[in-house]
């Protein structure tokens, strides 16, 4: 008997273990917060020695209250992906905008369904360095301790962040940057162009200027590669298109560059994809077939033309940018001519070899009277 009532309480303490830990994994996965922020970017022109005053709108999307924390950090970012860098390691307050942020409570408790009005002020240096200058407000949820214990089955503690794109203006009339913007690099992506024949061509035409130049695609659903670096002291916005013209001088079509961020002395890759639209005239055909034509009918000498558009934070209007870059490329769909010219031959052979057993069937088909 003994041994028996040990062994009882031996399972009902295994099932209250049990009921805890089951507990705490439901209680970790109902309680991981969902949090949103409005506004989610500020772009500020200040002067040197200027103060402001700004509040964020906060709301708490989970069915349960959350401690928050409110700090500020510095960000940069990579070069080509434009990939966020955080830094707190910069001391020097002309350069660290983050010192330049007094929040008024940067710790509070956030109620289901509830707005909090984050208020804080701004006050810039008057030592600050003229140019961009880049932080983040950042909001992270307080949990409690079982959250992070092994059992539970959520364990990331989402964040969420404001970013502050800042631009401090000059007091001297210091002379800009004559090329705020540079095209690094402007071409088709190698995995679209023929290599081996541009090789051929490049020591074919080895004495020719332009023969480095010569870039051979396979057919006209391009990836274009264009890299641009922001030589400015700001943060520059680049947009526009990318124009494609024929032999004839004709435009057949065109491709948006999308709208991104180039920190000041950055560059990043701004991705272009270009496919021409489907004419009229084949829009009657099923879709695979009639993007198959217009993939593969694209042959000859083409030219891309860059239009980009430049918006600086401290530009009143957006300008065009005193660049241009012409990209001259060759379409040569070869696999999809070289399978239908083996087709269509080999349909010649055998009509050939066999005409006269096919105008006989053709016509013993045609004069065969119904039953």
């Amino acid at each position: 008997m003994k041994h028996k009532r040990i062994k009882n309480k031996i399972l009902v303490v295994l099932s209250l273990i049990l009921m805890v830990i089951g507990v705490q994994s439901v209680r970790a996965q109902d309680i991981a917060p969902r949090i949103g922020v409005s506004p989610h970017t500020f772009e500020l022109e200040v002067l040197p020695g200027q103060s402001l005053e700004e509040q964020i709108k906060i709301i708490n999307q989970s069915e349960v209250p959350f401690p928050m924390t409110a700090k500020m950090v510095n960000f940069s970012s990579e070069e080509e992906t434009g990939q966020m860098i955080f830094d707190e390691a910069l001391e020097d307050i002309s350069i660290n905008p983050s010192l330049w942020f007094k929040i008024e409570k940067p710790d509070f408790i956030l109620d289901p369904d509830e707005v909090e009005k984050i208020k804080f002020q701004i006050q810039v240096p008057e030592n600050a360095e003229p140019g961009g200058h880049y932080a983040v407000m950042i909001f992270k949820p307080s949990l409690p301790s079982f959250y992070f214990e092994e059992e539970a089955l959520v364990k990331n503690i989402p964040e969420i962040g404001v970013l502050f794109l800042i631009s401090v203006k000059r007091f001297s009339l210091e002379p800009e940057v004559e090329q705020k913007l540079e095209i690094v690099e402007f071409s088709v992506a190698k995995e679209k162009r023929i290599l081996a024949l541009e090789n051929l061509f490049s020591k074919i035409l080895g004495g020719v200027a332009f023969a480095s130049d010569f870039e051979i695609v396979e057919d006209s659903y391009l990836n274009f590669i264009l890299k641009i670096k922001n030589n400015d002291i700001y943060h520059i916005r680049p947009s526009g298109s990318l124009l494609i013209y024929n032999w004839f001088g004709k435009r057949v079509g065109e491709a948006e560059v999308p709208k991104l961020t180039i920190l000041p002395g950055r560059t990043r890759v701004f991705p272009v994809e270009f496919k021409p639209e489907v004419p009229e005239i084949l829009k009657w055909l099923p879709a695979s077939i009639s993007n198959l034509l217009v993939r593969n009918f694209f042959i000859g000498k083409y030219q891309a033309e860059l239009e980009l558009d430049v918006k600086s934070p401290v530009a009143a209007e957006i300008f065009r940018a005193d660049i241009s870059d012409v990209l001259t490329f060759f379409s040569l769909p070869w696999r999809f001519w070289l399978t239908t010219i083996f087709i269509l031959g080999l349909f010649t052979l055998i009509f050939r070899k066999y005409k006269n057993r096919i105008k006989l069937s053709l016509k013993t088909l045609l004069t065969k009277s119904p039953r």
